[in-house]
């Protein structure tokens, strides 16, 4: 799936984050989320594998226990099933990697 950036369509995830799906197929889908700052995304789950890069900004990362700090650049992988959240410590864009694919996105 060929997805032009311009065509894919921003909607309000929640108060303060919008959510953009930038590419999907069944096994795999590429979402682009903007964060204002400190809002904080509480902890959930899912059962889906997510990789996630900081595209811009920084956020506190809870996964599991830990904490860290990610940046620019920063990446980092979800088992399923593994408690995470995050809270912005300023506007911040994440790319997030999920498979399969949530299909509540689309």
């Amino acid at each position: 799936m060929f997805m032009p950036y311009n065509n894919a369509k921003s909607v309000a995830a929640s108060p303060g984050v919008q959510r953009k799906v930038l590419a999907y197929d069944e096994d795999m889908m590429v979402v682009e989320f903007t964060f204002d700052a400190d809002v904080k995304l509480p902890l959930h789950t899912h059962p889906h594998k997510q990789a996630s890069y900081v595209l811009q900004g920084k956020l506190e990362f809870t996964l599991g226990e830990e904490k860290f700090i990610m940046c620019k650049g920063d990446t980092l992988t979800i088992p399923p099933d593994i408690p995470h959240g995050a809270e912005p410590l300023e506007p911040s864009v994440v790319i997030d990697v999920f498979s399969p694919m949530r299909k509540e996105f689309v």
